[in-house]
């Protein structure tokens, strides 16, 4: 395309901001019907400014009304005979700016805008059981998500709202910023921190979710209830019973899984089948509740399914059965596994 003189490029300037003269405006439309690439050239401009200075929200795009008040603007500028001519020319004109106008509302809709009108644009990520996925978000705090997880974002928080959504667990370090609070939003808890490092559990087929400190300070509030937490507590909140319990732990326990480990320190059986569950897509059925009672010590590190079962047998008094499932079909049942005592 040949160089656009600084000429032509102070007079779309001035028409954009409104200041062009009518000597002006006839000399630029002249100049666009010259030819395709001058024209071209001005729907491109046109395109830039109405995104930057957007007077429209893309729901209320109506592209006949809008073609017809461009009109009536160009017709109120004709103000004698000589500029008939000039209102044919924009109308081929118009036709050239218009067409984008419905492209430009999607396209706005994924910009990061600050507009308060415009509709927020969010992303969804989801990990496969047995991966996990690192998330750098906007603000620069960053976020592990586990197997089996959802986490949604949005891709600019607008007015100094860090407001995110998880289903499942998450492992956060979360950007300090003590005037815009970061909020988790999940089914039965929200977790409210400013600049803190912390794990969030919280699947939505179950009814227990958990939190865990790492550093810094964060407020848990769990449907009415709230509690702050500090560095090395765990709380888990049961809807089910309404109430919840703090002990002192290591984070290092319930957070290693980002480094492939699972980790058991005399836990309940009850809870060991529980977490496996979350970790794997199974549905581990205790049929003697004594076995619930065990308790159990070990660490896995990117074990299979099967060789954590193979090493509970040998070192519990219980043994399993595997119910078989069609593996080929995606939309199969949960792998049913059923567990006994010796």
């Amino acid at each position: 395309m040949e160089e656009i003189n600084e000429h032509i490029n102070a007079i779309i300037a001035k028409y954009f901001a409104g200041e062009a003269s009518l000597e002006e405006k006839d000399e630029l439309t002249t100049w666009i019907e010259e030819n395709k690439e001058h024209a071209r050239w001005f729907a491109r401009l046109k395109d830039l400014d109405q995104a930057i200075h957007p007077s429209f929200t893309p729901s209320a795009i109506h592209t006949e009304q809008a073609h017809e008040k461009f009109m009536d603007q160009l017709r109120r500028e004709s103000r004698n005979q000589k500029f008939r001519t000039l209102m044919i020319r924009c109308q081929r004109i118009a036709a050239i700016l218009f067409l984008p106008i419905a492209f430009l509302a999607t396209y706005l809709l994924a910009e990061k805008f600050s507009a308060p009108e415009l509709t927020e644009a969010w992303q969804t990520i989801t990990t496969p059981y047995r991966t996990y996925s690192q998330i750098n978000l906007p603000d620069g705090s960053k976020v592990w998500l586990n197997g089996g997880s959802t986490f949604q974002y949005p891709l600019a928080f607008h007015n100094g709202n860090r407001a995110v959504k998880l289903t499942g667990e998450a492992y956060f370090e979360v950007e300090s910023d003590k005037k815009h609070p970061f909020i988790v939003q999940t089914k039965n808890m929200n977790v409210t921190a400013t600049g803190t490092a912390f794990n969030v559990n919280a699947f939505n087929v179950d009814s227990i979710s958990a939190v865990t400190m790492v550093e810094g300070i964060t407020d848990v509030d769990m449907q009415g209830t709230s509690r702050r937490m500090l560095p090395g507590e765990h709380i888990v909140y049961d809807k089910q019973k309404g109430n919840y319990t703090v002990t002192k732990t290591d984070p290092n326990k319930w957070c290693s899984w980002r480094n492939g480990k699972i980790i058991f320190e005399n836990d309940r059986l009850e809870y060991v089948f529980h977490r496996l569950n979350q970790l794997y897509n199974v549905n581990i059925t205790v049929c003697d509740s004594v076995i619930n009672s065990y308790v159990y010590h070990a660490t896995f590190t990117d074990e299979t399914l099967p060789e954590i079962l193979e090493m509970l047998k040998i070192s519990t008094p219980i043994y399993y059965e595997i119910q078989k499932t069609n593996s080929n079909n995606p939309h199969a049942p949960k792998q049913q596994i059923k567990v006994f005592r010796k």
